[in-house]
């Protein structure tokens, strides 16, 4: 199974809305934990709607119960990456595999 595969610990970070006027939106306090697999990725420019994307640094699968999007960063290894594409891979909701751009801090 492909969950035997998940030997990685990653957290979620969501957005959060700016609470009053001037404020910055930010990260979500309350992270999530979840398991996954986390891999180099090739480096490949990704099309999507007919816009590139940027390249994706790492590929990531986990399970398909975690809410993850493309508005989410994970914390993973000491560093943050945003979620550049989510795919519920052949539609089945085993897994999802998301692409990870390295955010710089």
């Amino acid at each position: 199974m492909i969950s035997d595969f998940y030997t990685e610990t990653a957290v979620l970070l969501s957005p959060t809305t700016s609470t009053g006027w001037g404020s910055e939106p930010g990260w979500s306090t309350s992270p999530t934990t979840f398991a996954a697999a986390i891999n180099p990725n090739s480096g490949a420019i990704l099309i999507r709607n007919d816009k590139e994307t940027p390249r994706a640094d790492y590929k990531l699968f986990c399970g398909s119960t975690v809410s993850i999007s493309e508005h989410d960063r994970v914390r993973w290894n000491g560093s943050t990456f945003d979620v550049t594409f989510v795919k519920n891979t052949l539609d089945r909701s085993h897994h999802l595999l998301c692409l990870l751009k390295k955010v710089s801090l």
